[in-house]
């Protein structure tokens, strides 16, 4: 069991979103949605690199045999809204094999399937168009962009009803204490508003205005 996503599950993306901001670290993934809400994403990427097709046709990947379970998928098609590159058929192996979800700069189709099956995906949108013979998977567990966004093998893919962001692994440890702390000072204020504390004193009992201050 990996510890640290156990440990990212517990709390809300927001918390997390605000300790990027005060460390200074940009992750949010702007204009990525999920395709039906309720339902969390946490996990280590798996990335994935198109790019349209050359002179020869391309494959669009049979790389999900190789994605373990509790991973995310992340596919990098520079955000292309004219074609796929995940469908039905992506969608139930990576739910049969128990894998976390998919992330993707770029659309997705088959959604009725997704829905069905509860399964987890992050897109900039729908459309039926297959990427076949105009995208090219080149290549596999290397670093990848969502918008403006580097995601790198092993970091840490979050995604929920309010959008999908990326912890870079080498301060996952750090973002994951602050975010907590964060967390934990939140809800003591909204346990001291539902005491009948005014919210202007419960929020400076905490500090709440210096949460998501940039640290120095």
């Amino acid at each position: 069991m990996d510890e640290i996503v156990e440990s990212y599950k517990k709390i809300s993306i927001a918390a997390v979103s605000d300790a990027l901001d005060r460390l200074g670290i940009h992750g949010t993934c702007l204009g990525i949605s999920p395709t039906n809400y309720g339902y969390q994403m946490v996990g280590r990427a798996f990335t994935v690199k198109y790019l349209p097709v050359a002179q020869d046709k391309g494959s669009v990947g049979d790389y999900i045999d190789e994605v373990s379970t509790g991973s995310v998928v992340v596919l990098d098609n520079a955000g292309r809204l004219d074609c796929t590159v995940w469908g039905d058929i992506l969608t139930s192996v990576a739910h049969m094999k128990g894998i976390a979800g998919t992330l993707i700069d770029g659309v997705c189709r088959d959604v009725s399937c997704s829905l069905d099956l509860k399964y987890p995906i992050f897109s900039r949108g729908k459309y039926m168009r297959t990427g076949k013979d105009r995208v090219d998977a080149v290549a596999y567990m290397v670093p990848v962009s969502i918008g403006d966004v580097q995601v790198r093998p092993g970091d840490i893919i979050f995604g929920s009803d309010d959008g999908a962001l990326v912890i870079h692994k080498e301060r996952e440890t750090e973002v994951l204490a602050l975010a907590q702390l964060i967390e934990e000072k939140e809800e003591g204020i909204r346990q001291e508003v539902m005491r009948g504390t005014p919210l202007k004193e419960a929020r400076e009992k905490y500090g709440y205005h210096q949460l998501q201050s940039r640290e120095n």
